[in-house]
């Protein structure tokens, strides 16, 4: 019976040995299993990844390349610059040809592959209107626009997608984990009941948990830095599409200053523009509440402006202090040069009040220099589109109305009047005996006669009232809602101020300069531009007859 027993007993713990063995291998088998079968969904998820910021990038490119087409279509159309026209023709052929690959890396997407056809197909359309184009004809901005939008599409689409897969990513690797765990727990506690290693078991138990915390903390990072960089790029495309709504200077550095509020939580800051003395540089705007910079500083003072490129002060990297600051200067701070079309424009200024958030405005500083290279571009475009606005309607020696907006102003003011059944009076001026004075003295006195005249006129007429150089030393002067009576007196004020200033040339004191004006009225002298150009040129004709220095009203009455 003992001998029995005893081979009741060994049969019985080999069998438990080899239940324990089979369990332990089919544990293990099975955690092999899930472990390769998580790697593979791992790996084919991180691979979609890949590809979804693949195709997220050659958005972002197709977006860069359509702000591209329009500010080459912008300046050759401004500049007649052939070089941009070949630009904005590379571009749009560049944008149709990535277009076309998008078809290929989305065609596994029904909702993305259409818009990659309408994008292949409003790109198309694009350039053949970007080949057409020429300097006097319209803007394809309705194309640019469509192409602008679908792109806006397609990225939030992306990054939808992007989210779910990583958000599938994630979910995978937590579930290998978990069965992963639970088979390895399994396969220890067959080991620990049959064989007792428990050094063995704690160690394999403390490795796992480690690698899981590493691979945890790895895909943490992984998401937070997916999250940031989504975050940035939403913002940047909204403070593009603010941007492109401005249409001063003012609105592009409030608008600027909000989205730098957005993207830098808890710094302040401000944005400074240099004067056009290039002496001094003045905040435009700030964000989060005042900063320690004063209204204006000399521009020498900024050592960010004097390198030209970004500039961190912080404790152990740079003990340089800028000296534009009002009190103390701050530990943690950098600043950012406005650089457009290789001229520097001022820069921006972002205070750090810890290290910690110094440490975040570093992380992002590639946001950061976008952001401030847009608004660069577009205060830069709209002083380029004002200085031209200017230069078309403005004369340059005496900063008056030129003839070409004179013809537009007074088509316009005589409609008014008409509309409205009002009078409107034109006086003709010419400074007397002119010639002589360029004979005696020179062009260069002739010049400064005419701009003081120009300044003398400017001071005694209202705001309503439009000045404009006819030609060589004539002026017109457009009197809106006025009658005849007043007009000849406001005509009579100019004469009597022109004559009783003594006008300088250098150091030289010049002759009394008198003037003659031609007054005519609407409708009594003419209701056509024509007419009563005519009639106030009459009207000077005669004062000029009558000894000149005087105001006279035109005798004729218009033949209606």
């Amino acid at each position: 019976m003992p001998n029995t027993a005893a081979k009741l007993y060994k049969n019985r713990t080999i069998t438990y040995l080899i239940l324990a063995g089979t369990g332990v291998l089919f544990a293990v088998g099975a955690a092999g299993w899930m472990r390769y079968e998580a790697a593979r969904q791992l790996n084919a998820s991180d691979s979609l990844i890949q590809h979804l910021q693949d195709v997220t990038s050659i958005l972002r490119r197709e977006s860069q390349r359509i702000d591209r087409i329009g500010s080459a279509i912008e300046l050759y159309q401004v500049e007649r610059d052939n070089d941009k026209f070949r630009t904005a023709q590379t571009s749009s052929v560049a944008l149709y040809s990535d277009a076309l690959s998008l078809q290929q890396q989305v065609r596994d997407d029904a909702v993305q592959l259409r818009y990659a056809q309408q994008l292949a197909s409003q790109a198309n359309a694009l350039v053949s209107s970007v080949n057409a184009l020429t300097p006097s004809s319209p803007a394809p901005t309705a194309q640019l626009l469509a192409c602008r939008e679908t792109v806006t599409l397609m990225l939030k689409t992306q990054q939808q997608l992007l989210h779910k897969a990583v958000t599938q990513f994630s979910n995978i690797g937590v579930r290998s984990m978990a069965l992963t765990v639970g088979f390895t727990v399994f396969a220890v506690i067959v080991v620990l009941v049959l064989f007792g290693i428990l050094i063995r078991d704690a160690y394999f138990r403390q490795h796992n948990q480690r690698q899981l915390a590493e691979t945890n903390q790895l895909l943490a990072t992984t998401i937070r830095t997916l999250q940031r960089r989504a975050h940035e790029s939403e913002l940047l495309t909204l403070s593009r599409d603010e941007l492109q709504l401005c249409m001063k200077p003012e609105q592009v550095r409030q608008s600027t200053a909000c989205s730098l509020q957005k993207l830098l939580p808890g710094t302040t800051g401000s944005i400074c523009e240099i004067s056009r003395s290039r002496q001094w540089v003045e905040v435009q705007a700030r964000w989060n509440g005042a900063s320690t910079l004063p209204d204006n500083f000399p521009l020498e003072s900024c050592c960010g402006l004097r390198s030209g490129h970004e500039r961190w002060r912080k404790p152990g990297q740079s003990e340089v202090h800028c000296s534009h600051f009002t009190s103390t200067a701050p530990d943690n701070y950098v600043c950012l040069p406005m650089i457009a079309h290789g001229d520097t424009l001022g820069m921006v200024y972002v205070e750090c009040p810890s290290a910690g958030i110094a440490a975040m405005v570093e992380e992002q500083v590639a946001a950061l220099h976008d952001m401030v290279e847009m608004a660069s571009m577009t205060i830069a475009n709209l002083n380029l589109r004002n200085d031209l606005e200017q230069q078309s309607i403005r004369d340059g020696l005496t900063g008056l109305f030129n003839r070409r907006f004179m013809e537009v102003a007074l088509d316009r003011e005589l409609s008014r009047a008409h509309r409205h059944e009002k009078q409107l009076a034109l006086l003709m001026v010419d400074l007397d005996h002119f010639k002589e004075i360029n004979d005696a003295l020179g062009h260069e006195a002739g010049d400064g006669v005419l701009r003081q005249a120009a300044q003398i006129m400017n001071r005694l007429v209202r705001s309503d009232d439009i000045i404009c150089r006819y030609g060589g030393e004539e002026f017109v002067v457009i009197l809106p809602e006025i009658s005849l009576e007043n007009a000849c007196a406001r005509a009579e004020r100019i004469r009597s101020a022109m004559s009783d200033i003594q006008l300088h040339f250098g150091e030289e004191e010049l002759r009394k300069v008198t003037i003659s004006i031609g007054v005519a009225l609407y409708p009594q002298h003419g209701t056509t531009a024509e007419q009563l150009l005519r009639a106030s040129d009459r009207a000077l004709y005669a004062a000029k007859n009558q000894g000149r220095n005087r105001v006279v009203v035109d005798s004729q009455t218009a033949v209606v």
